[in-house]
């Protein structure tokens, strides 16, 4: 395989340099006109910058690809859109098939209003829909949907009902992972919608994703990153979590298919309680603009003890999703429990939203590391109605977090936000162009999505410097020094994942 040499670039700020990468790893670190092979395939930086290879440090990339062959919802700004997608779904399909999607946001919608089975069931009289809101903590069921399922006479916090008993068609949390079990899922299709999201991904500059399998489709969307890995077919490095239910299952077939330099299981993910935007995440107190709620915890503080223990006992890594700091004071009380000072499993917090002080302070006591999503910052504009303004400043304490020494690395939650780590980094450094004390530097939030990113995937640190596997992201711009507004608008010219481009343009 011959040589890869990246010309005219910017290294750590200092421009003019030339990277050759070859065998996987960086040869050599010169000045722009240094000798290199005449064979070596030549990408001309013309003073981009170039960094260690970005990380996504939570993404579902298999639950994406298949969003991109359904019903995508997302930025659709009213109930009338939903219905013409809907319509579009039902030409296509057969009578009686399942259609389903995801995206739709109320906070959008005219008036803000929740959704409800009747916008829907005249434009699918005959087809059983399930459409997820964008956080996929909550769902919309159609009747023939509701019938289907049999949810007609199910109660309880997870299943809506109106002013006269009957039910909505709005399910929350653990009825979506039921409604999902149930749901027939075209499985032959994973390795297709794996790679349509991969090819995304290298063009946008990522070289690692941790990868979220799904409850319902673990068995599938392994045996497919198995087999591309297999055939040589996979062009990024996957750090893979499997839900608690494919724990025995990968104990029995993982035999070294999951142990390899570009794909390795590295453990479990547990959903401690909901999200924001659907107001179930687990609060102390109750939601400012809904005073009756305090959200959802989907385990008592026994069963996640239990939980993460298990996980710990296995030598694996637990990261439990939690964003309201109820879920959060219980994920940190469990992992705290098996981290010791140390943590020397990496155990983390998957967004760990909502984190006053005295949580963050737990977090650094037991070493508990986390995995944020900074454009949940710019989504959230209604954050302040949901929590308050006394509570909303503790949401995403990104340089509190960072400078009390927690360990955060960012990630998309992709299909739910852009996989763009660049627009991930402008987030985190305007954070809506508000004054906050909380905003970050551009190491600072570089530092997210490389070092940061490849410590929390149980990774040695990256580095653009000679004997370095060459693992990279070259942007079209010196961002050194630019102004965090002008972020945003940097392109990725080339991603090398060891040192072979998996996405370059200009190259020759």
């Amino acid at each position: 395989m011959k040589g890869v040499l990246i010309r005219d670039c910017s290294v750590r700020g200092r421009t003019g340099y030339s990277v050759y990468c070859e065998g996987g790893r960086i040869i050599r670190v010169g000045e722009a006109g240094m000798a290199t092979p005449s064979d070596a395939e030549v990408i001309e930086a013309n003073g981009g910058s170039l960094w260690p290879g970005f990380v996504d440090s939570h993404c579902h990339p298999f639950e994406y690809g298949w969003l991109k062959r359904s019903v995508d919802l997302r930025g659709v700004a009213n109930m009338t859109g939903v219905r013409l997608r809907v319509v579009a779904a039902v030409r296509r399909s057969k009578p009686g098939e399942w259609i389903s999607g995801m995206g739709w946001d109320q906070e959008t919608f005219p008036g803000r209003v929740m959704p409800s089975r009747v916008d829907i069931d005249d434009v699918s009289p005959e087809n059983p829909v399930v459409l997820s809101r964008v956080c996929g903590h909550i769902a919309l069921l159609n009747s023939r949907g509701i019938e289907a399922l049999g949810f007609a006479n199910r109660t309880g916090a997870e299943y809506d009902r109106d002013d006269k008993a009957a039910l909505t068609g709005i399910i929350r949390e653990r009825a979506l992972d039921e409604v999902y079990e149930k749901l027939p899922k075209s499985w032959e299709r994973s390795a297709a919608d794996l790679q349509s999201v991969e090819a995304e991904a290298a063009r946008l500059g990522l070289t690692t994703l941790h990868c979220v399998v799904s409850p319902a489709g673990y068995r599938e969307e392994l045996d497919a990153l198995a087999a591309l890995c297999a055939s040589g077919s996979l062009s990024l490095t996957y750090r893979v979590y499997v839900p608690p239910e494919a724990m025995d299952y990968i104990e029995e077939t993982r035999a070294g298919k999951f142990e390899g330099l570009h794909l390795r299981i590295n453990g479990v993910k547990i959903y401690a309680d909901g999200s924001l935007g659907a107001r179930t995440a687990a609060l102390r107190e109750p939601y400012s603009d809904d005073p009756t709620n305090t959200g959802i915890s989907r385990y008592t503080d026994e069963e996640l003890c239990d939980l993460v223990e298990r996980i710990d006992t296995k030598g694996m890594q637990a990261i439990v999703h939690a964003i309201g700091d109820r879920g959060v004071e219980q994920a940190a009380a469990a992992l705290g429990r098996v981290a010791g000072a140390k943590n020397p499993r990496g155990h983390r917090i998957e967004h760990a939203s909502l984190l006053p002080k005295d949580l963050r302070s737990k977090m650094v006591r037991h070493g508990i590391r986390a995995a944020v999503q900074p454009l949940f910052i710019t989504s959230d504009a209604w954050a302040v109605e949901r929590l308050g303004e006394e509570r909303v400043r503790d949401l995403y304490p990104l340089k509190s977090m960072l400078a009390e020494g927690i360990v955060v690395s960012g990630g998309s939650d992709s299909p739910v936000e852009s996989m763009s780590p660049v627009l991930g980094m402008w987030a985190a450094m305007t954070r809506n162009d508000d004054e906050s004390q909380e905003r970050l530097t551009l190491e600072e939030a570089l530092g997210l999505y490389t070092a940061n990113g490849r410590s929390n995937g149980l990774d040695p640190a990256g580095e653009v410097s000679e004997g370095s596997p060459a693992n990279l992201t070259l942007l079209d711009s010196d961002i050194s020094g630019m102004h965090p507004a002008l972020l945003r608008r940097a392109g990725v010219l080339a991603t090398l994942v060891d040192g072979v481009a998996v996405h370059s343009y200009g190259t020759s």
